[in-house]
């Protein structure tokens, strides 16, 4: 059985506040936000570079291509 989205972070917050305690809370907070945001910077990274990787192996293709079609004798 499914709480929904905002039950859920409600029931997660409730107990982060039970077991790491008010006095702890925001300094675990700040560090998973810190961490959450390193997440997302390197799969940024990592998404450029699968993004480059797919361009470079595109002009490869294209300049395959372009000799093969180089190659092929034309009828004047």
């Amino acid at each position: 059985m499914s709480l929904g989205g905002w039950a859920e972070s409600i029931v997660i917050a409730i107990l982060a506040l039970i077991i790491i305690g008010p006095k702890d809370l925001p300094k675990v907070l700040r560090m998973f936000g810190r961490i959450v945001g390193k997440i997302k910077m390197w799969s940024g990274y990592f998404m450029t570079e699968m993004h480059n990787i797919q361009n470079l192996n595109d002009v490869e293709t294209l300049t395959q291509k372009r000799k093969k079609a180089a190659q092929i004798p034309q009828d004047e």
